[in-house]
């Protein structure tokens, strides 16, 4: 029987890369976001909006008759400028909405669909830890809760043998979609970046879906409850 991968938030550039990097260690793949990309990439694809648990619920079914389910990467996210003291209630909710309780739902659903012995991974930032991103508290507030769940569920799961980690990407070569790519200006661009980066360039999407197959993987059966950053050095500085 094939060993399946859902992946969240498939259409976006961590999201894409993770698929693309499962897929060539053998997983079938379960893409779900809200639409998929205009090309597909050839995978498996289901519409799941990760604030409905209902949309869970039919995304984690969907992956289950494909195959085993051994593992499950949360890529899903959105990005919005908040500015402190400015930023409006529903602004707020929108980001936690996503972020942080569509985590949570993914975290609860995979708790009973995911095959014993199977990986869990999620993706945080290193903004969870800094406070230097601009216009983007809200955005660091929702990765760091992340970061809690994944500890919980790490406990909670392991008695299962499921293994549950997070990656916390630096400033990526390819901003996010949407808002996101806008905020970069808030940084000052790239080179400011690159600047604080002792590697001296920015982490691709590629790079951190390594570190992701690397934890879905039986090479790391003896890591859970962590959260590795891939960001180049820029939590270093």
């Amino acid at each position: 029987m094939a060993e399946v991968a859902l992946v969240t938030g498939a259409a976006g550039n961590i999201g894409r890369a993770t698929c693309a990097c499962l897929a060539r260690a053998g997983y079938s793949i379960l893409a779900t976001d809200m639409a998929p990309p205009t090309d597909g990439d050839g995978y498996e694809w289901h519409a799941l909006d990760v604030t409905d648990t209902d949309s869970v619920a039919a995304a984690f079914q969907a992956a289950t008759k494909i195959g085993t389910l051994k593992a499950v990467v949360n890529a899903h996210g959105i990005l919005r400028l908040t500015e402190p003291g400015s930023t409006p209630a529903d602004v707020m909710r929108s980001i936690i909405a996503v972020n942080l309780e569509g985590v949570a739902n993914v975290l609860q659903v995979a708790s009973t669909h995911v095959a014993d012995d199977g990986a869990v991974v999620s993706i945080s930032s290193i903004v969870a830890n800094l406070g230097r991103a601009k216009g983007a508290f809200v955005y660091a507030s929702t990765k760091a809760g992340l970061e809690a769940l994944t500890r919980c569920f790490a406990v909670a799961l392991g008695p299962k043998g499921i293994r549950v980690n997070a990656v916390a990407p630096g400033f990526l070569s390819e901003p996010m979609g949407g808002e996101g790519s806008n905020l970069r200006s808030h940084q000052g661009g790239d080179d400011p970046l690159i600047a604080s980066t002792p590697i001296g360039r920015l982490v691709t999407p590629a790079q951190v879906a390594e570190v992701i197959g690397f934890l879905c993987s039986s090479a790391a059966t003896g890591i859970t409850g962590t959260v590795i950053p891939v960001d180049n050095g820029q939590a270093a500085l």
